[in-house]
């Protein structure tokens, strides 16, 4: 038996030297920060005179996927309460580090799968302090949980739901699986108490976790925390996986009037989106010629993280301004962005490309206005483009030829003369993009 549970602070920058940049949380010291953090810890944690107590029995497995936490994780209550033996397992999955769908990008870059071994040595280590441990195995899920399962007698799995295509698809493959098996029955359990309550409240409360969680099943090895080596990426720059154009998907569509009657009308048609790979390649490795695109792809290759801004204004130039084929972008992002998460980064490209299920086809963002009003000063292009500290900061944006030339002229926008020279590429009248529909191949 599978059972699926339901399940900011602002950053702000000081002025940075030459050397580092500090990012502090407004408002807070960092004693204070510790002292918030160990105070909601034990508000999340159950006292030993709860009233919260076991009534199951039999071995109960969790499998964690992208809940990779001890407080408030219902799967892990949920399996607590009705077993007197839980076993906490992740699964290594390869698909994970294998090729995105369309462009054969690295599905998971190497800062992201730094930071996959990181969380998974901390969860090992809170799941310590509860009486337990995380069994880590190699393998497909779908293969490796019926044989755990079966191995030891686990009547039920817990999980936390996914939504998107391929999570789903796994969990479809492992029910299969699961199917073939002779498990114990599954024992009356506190979850369908649980199960009624919660029907009627929409947002559960936190869910506190037990003084201790254990213990767990007897196992003789409990698998180690996967290496940069073991994933292969220890020889990959981040930056500069190959593009295989070759794997795009195009589609030419006789635009006729037949297709309005017969093919789902004009919103079915697919445009032809340009998938230039050395104008892809300049945006993803932050050489476009515009300081403000160029500083944010940058930052994401160097930290794994944009901020929702950089995201849009860079989304902006890659479909509006270059032509680019929003899908690539999308799976650029999902190999180096560690906040990774299919639906969020999907539907944010969607959105911003003007073919999701809310399309805005003129939403553009105008890069010397985005400039102009988030970096006035220049600090943030300076501080990831060095060679521009040594221009005046109102030239900082708008370098002329000091700069890179700008790969592609802008869509709109007026650019700012300074010193007599125009400062960005000359704005066309009329775009020869014409944002249209591309397939996700994610959720």
């Amino acid at each position: 038996m599978i059972s699926n549970a339901s399940s900011q602070s602002e950053l702000i920058h000081s002025n940075p030297s030459s050397q580092s940049m500090v990012y502090r949380v407004p408002g807070f010291d960092p004693d204070e920060i510790d002292y918030i953090a160990g105070q909601t810890f034990r508000r999340y944690t159950l006292s030993p005179t709860s009233n919260v107590r076991r009534t199951g029995n039999g071995t109960c497995i969790v499998w964690f996927r992208n809940d990779l936490r001890v407080l408030d994780n219902q799967a892990l209550f949920k399996a607590w309460v009705s077993s007197d033996s839980v076993l906490p397992v992740y699964c290594v999955d390869p698909r994970l580090f294998g090729a995105t769908y369309y462009f054969g990008l690295p599905k998971t870059g190497a800062l992201r799968a730094q930071f996959l071994v990181e969380c998974l040595a901390d969860l090992r280590k809170n799941l310590q302090k509860y009486g337990l441990d995380l069994l880590i195995r190699h393998g497909k899920p779908e293969e490796v949980l019926p044989s755990l399962a079966e191995s030891f007698g686990a009547h039920t799995i817990y999980a936390h739901n996914e939504t998107c295509s391929e999570e789903l698809r796994i969990e479809a493959r492992l029910l299969k699986a699961l199917q073939k098996l002779s498990l114990p029955s599954t024992p009356v359990m506190f979850a369908r108490i649980l199960q009624s309550v919660e029907s009627k409240c929409m947002v559960r409360s936190c869910i506190k976790t037990p003084a201790s969680l254990g213990p767990p099943p007897k196992v003789e090895d409990w698998g180690s925390i996967p290496s940069l080596d073991q994933f292969e990426l220890q020889h990959q720059k981040a930056s500069r996986p190959r593009l295989s154009i070759c794997r795009g998907r195009k589609c030419i569509v006789e635009q006729s009037a037949r297709v309005l009657l017969e093919e789902g009308g004009p919103r079915r048609l697919e445009h032809k989106w340009s998938q230039d790979p050395k104008l892809f390649e300049s945006w993803r490795e932050g050489k476009t010629g515009y300081p403000l695109i160029d500083a944010n792809m940058k930052e994401l290759s160097a930290t794994g993280f944009m901020s929702n801004r950089g995201r849009q204004i860079v989304c902006s130039f890659l479909v509006r301004d270059m032509g680019i084929d929003w899908r690539m972008g999308a799976e650029w992002f999902e190999t180096c962005l560690l906040d990774y998460d299919p639906c969020s980064n999907y539907g944010n490209w969607t959105y911003g490309a003007g073919v999701g299920n809310d399309p805005r086809e003129d939403r553009y963002f105008s890069i010397p206005k985005q400039a102009q009003v988030y970096d006035p000063d220049g600090e943030y292009v300076a501080y990831w483009l060095p060679e521009l500290r040594r221009l005046p900061k109102d030239k900082q944006h708008f370098p002329g030829f000091s700069y890179l030339k700008p790969v592609v002229p802008l869509k709109y926008g007026n650019p700012t003369k300074q010193g007599g020279q125009s400062t960005a590429a000359p704005s066309r009248k009329h775009s020869k993009f014409a944002s249209g529909h591309g397939k996700p191949h994610r959720g």
